[in-house]
Protein backbone atom coordinates (compact mmCIF):
# COMPACT_ATOMS: atom_id res chain seq x y z
CA UNK A 1 0.00 0.00 0.00
CA UNK A 2 2.89 2.37 0.73
CA UNK A 3 4.25 2.04 -2.81
CA UNK A 4 0.90 3.12 -4.26
CA UNK A 5 0.80 6.18 -1.98
CA UNK A 6 4.32 7.17 -2.99
CA UNK A 7 3.43 6.72 -6.65
CA UNK A 8 0.40 8.98 -6.27
CA UNK A 9 2.53 11.55 -4.45
CA UNK A 10 5.03 11.51 -7.31
CA UNK A 11 2.23 12.02 -9.81
CA UNK A 12 0.88 14.99 -7.84
CA UNK A 13 4.36 16.53 -7.62
CA UNK A 14 4.84 16.05 -11.36
CA UNK A 15 1.49 17.74 -12.02
CA UNK A 16 2.42 20.69 -9.81
CA UNK A 17 5.74 21.11 -11.58
CA UNK A 18 4.00 21.05 -14.97
CA UNK A 19 1.43 23.61 -13.81
CA UNK A 20 4.14 25.90 -12.43
CA UNK A 21 6.11 25.60 -15.67
CA UNK A 22 3.02 26.51 -17.71
CA UNK A 23 2.25 29.54 -15.53
CA UNK A 24 5.84 30.78 -15.65
CA UNK A 25 5.94 30.35 -19.43
CA UNK A 26 2.79 32.43 -19.87
CA UNK A 27 4.12 35.15 -17.54
CA UNK A 28 7.46 35.18 -19.38
CA UNK A 29 5.71 35.52 -22.75
CA UNK A 30 3.49 38.35 -21.47
CA UNK A 31 6.51 40.23 -20.12
CA UNK A 32 8.87 39.67 -23.05
CA UNK A 33 6.44 39.01 -25.90
CA UNK A 34 6.54 42.56 -27.26
CA UNK A 35 10.33 42.66 -27.31
CA UNK A 36 10.48 39.29 -29.05
CA UNK A 37 7.95 40.41 -31.67
CA UNK A 38 9.92 43.61 -32.30
CA UNK A 39 13.17 41.67 -32.70
CA UNK A 40 11.60 39.20 -35.13
CA UNK A 41 10.06 42.05 -37.13
CA UNK A 42 13.46 43.73 -37.38
CA UNK A 43 15.07 40.47 -38.49
CA UNK A 44 12.38 39.98 -41.12
CA UNK A 45 12.90 43.52 -42.38
CA UNK A 46 16.64 42.97 -42.64
CA UNK A 47 16.12 39.74 -44.58
CA UNK A 48 13.69 41.51 -46.92
CA UNK A 49 16.16 44.33 -47.49
CA UNK A 50 19.01 41.91 -48.14
CA UNK A 51 16.89 39.96 -50.61
CA UNK A 52 16.05 43.14 -52.48
CA UNK A 53 12.42 43.18 -51.38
Amino acid sequence: MAARSESAQGLVEYGLIMALTAVLTVVWLVIFGGAIADALTAIGGAIDAAAGG
